[in-house]
C-alpha cells in the first residue's frame, strides 16, 4: 500500500508533470477554437469575438480535444496539490505551513505576473489593436486597470498563474479543517469517513457531490478565474483540494482509487459522453436551464471519474522514478509559469502566414516546449533562478562518476575510465 507518510508517490510527480506538459496544447487550441480565454487568438476568432458572436472555429477534433481536457486536467492538479499540502502541513506547524505556502505561491504569483503576463497581455494588446509599440512603452499601461473582457480598456491581468492564487486561498481555507484532521485522532469523523470512502465502490460516491456543485453553480457562474465571482470553479477545486488532502493522510484511499480505476474511468467517460450528446440532442439555454443544468451535473461526474482514473492507472504504471524523472521534475514548475508567453509569441507571429490551423498549432506547441527546455537547462547553471523554479544544481564530474560506478555495481558492468559503464 502506498503511504503518503514515508515514501514519494513517482506516480504524483508524473501526473503533475503531465498536466503541465498538456498546457501549452490546451492553449494552443483555445486559441483556434475560441472556446475559452486566452491572450492572442487566430484572425478569425478574434473578429468573432470583437463581432460579439460565440465563435465556432477550429477544427472538429481540437474542439474535442479542448472540451475533453477542460473537463478534468485543472481537478487533478488541484487534487495532486492536496496531497502535498498533506506532506507539507505534517512536516512543519500551521503557521510554518502558511508561509511555505505564501513563499512557494504568492512570490511566483507575484512575480510571474509582473515578468511573465505583462508580455501576454502587450501581445493581447497588440493582436486586438488597442496598443502599437515595443514592449518596454507598453509596459507602464499593464497597469492600467484591471483587464475583465476584451473590451475593457484595463490590461492588468494574472493569467494561467490564476492557479497559484486560488491554491494559496484553499490551503488557508481549509487550514482549521486540516488542523482538526491532524489533531483529532484516527478516531474522528473525517477519517472514520474517509475509511469508509476506501470500502468497495464507495470512492465513486463523491462523484455526486461534485455533479451537485456543478448543476449548482456553473449556470450561475460559467467560470473566470477571479476568486470574487467565479463559485462553480471554486466549489469545485476546493473539493478536489480536500479531497487530496484526506488522500494523503489516509493511504488507503489511494489503494482505493486504484482498485476503481476502470470504474472510474467508465464513469468518466460515459459522463462525458452523455454530456456531448445532451448538446447535440436538446437545446441547451444560457443560466438555470434544465438541459443545461443536467449538462453541467454530468460535467461533474465526468470530471470526478477521469480524475480519479487517471490517479488509479498512474499508481499502477508511473509509481517508479525512472529514466528523465528528474527532468520532469525539473521542468514541472518552468512549464507552468513560462509556457504561455512564447506560445501567444508563436500563435500572433504565425498568423496570416497561410499555414493550416494544425500546422500552427503544432509549431505553437513545440515553440512553447522548445523555449522552456532550453531556459530549463540554462537556469541549471544560474543559481537565482535555479532556487526559484527549484531546479536541480547540474552534477559536477566526480559526481557523475560515481553515479555510475553505483549503476555499474547494480548492473554488473564495469564502468569505463571516464566512470561511464562499458554497456552500450
Amino acid at each position: 500500500m502506498d503511504d503518503p507518510r514515508s515514501e514519494r508517490l513517482y506516480y504524483l510527480d508524473w501526473l503533475r508533470f503531465l498536466v503541465v506538459l498538456s498546457l501549452a496544447p490546451f492553449h494552443a487550441a483555445l486559441s483556434f477554437t475560441g472556446m475559452g480565454a486566452v491572450f492572442v487568438y487566430d484572425t478569425p476568432v478574434r473578429d468573432a469575438i470583437l463581432a460579439g458572436h460565440v465563435p465556432e472555429a477550429g477544427p472538429a477534433a481540437l474542439r474535442l480535444f479542448t472540451v475533453f481536457f477542460d473537463n478534468w486536467f485543472m481537478h487533478l492538479l488541484f487534487l495532486v496539490s492536496g496531497v502535498g499540502a498533506a506532506y507539507s502541513l505534517r512536516k512543519r506547524g500551521a503557521r510554518a505551513f502558511v508561509g511555505e505556502r505564501a513563499n512557494r505561491l504568492l512570490i511566483p504569483l507575484l512575480l510571474g505576473t509582473l515578468l511573465v503576463v505583462s508580455v501576454q497581455s502587450w501581445l493581447r494588446a497588440l493582436s486586438f489593436g488597442t496598443f502599437s509599440g515595443g514592449f518596454l512603452s507598453f509596459y507602464p499601461h499593464f497597469f492600467n486597470g484591471i483587464h475583465g473582457s476584451v473590451t475593457s480598456p484595463g490590461n492588468y491581468d494574472w493569467g494561467h498563474l490564476w492557479f497559484l492564487a486560488y491554491l494559496f486561498v484553499f490551503s488557508v481555507l481549509a487550514l482549521p479543517l486540516f488542523l482538526r484532521m491532524e489533531g483529532a485522532g484516527p478516531a474522528s469523523r473525517l477519517p472514520s469517513a474517509a475509511s469508509r470512502l476506501s470500502k468497495g465502490a464507495s470512492i465513486l460516491a463523491p462523484a455526486l457531490w461534485i455533479a451537485v456543485l456543478e448543476a449548482l453553480f456553473r449556470p450561475g457562474w460559467p467560470g473566470y478565474q477571479n476568486l470574487v465571482a467565479d463559485w462553480a470553479n471554486f466549489t469545485v477545486y476546493l473539493s478536489f483540494f480536500v479531497f487530496g488532502y484526506l488522500a494523503g493522510k489516509e493511504p488507503g484511499l489511494l489503494e482505493a482509487v486504484e482498485r476503481a480505476r476502470w470504474a472510474a474511468l467508465g464513469l468518466g467517460l460515459a459522463a462525458f459522453a452523455a454530456r456531448l450528446g445532451t448538446y447535440r440532442l436538446f437545446r441547451v439555454g444560457p443560466g438555470y436551464d434544465p438541459a443545461n443544468v443536467a449538462a453541467q451535473a454530468l460535467r461533474g461526474l465526468a470530471a470526478y471519474g477521469l480524475v480519479l482514473a487517471f490517479v488509479g492507472f498512474g499508481r499502477r504504471r508511473l509509481n517508479r522514478a525512472g529514466p528523465g524523472f528528474g527532468w520532469a521534475r525539473d521542468l514541472s514548475f518552468p512549464l507552468y509559469v513560462l509556457h504561455f508567453a512564447p506560445l501567444c509569441a508563436a500563435i500572433y507571429l504565425l498568423d496570416g502566414s497561410g499555414l493550416s490551423v494544425w500546422t500552427r498549432w503544432a509549431i505553437a506547441v513545440a515553440a512553447s516546449w522548445g523555449f522552456v527546455g532550453l531556459f530549463t537547462v540554462i537556469s541549471r547553471y544560474v543559481p537565482p533562478l535555479r532556487d526559484f523554479f527549484g531546479i536541480r544544481k547540474p552534477a559536477a564530474r566526480g559526481d557523475r562518476g560515481r553515479a555510475a560506478a553505483m549503476a555499474a555495481a547494480v548492473s554488473g558492468t564495469p564502468p569505463d575510465r571516464e566512470g561511464k559503464s562499458s554497456r552500450r
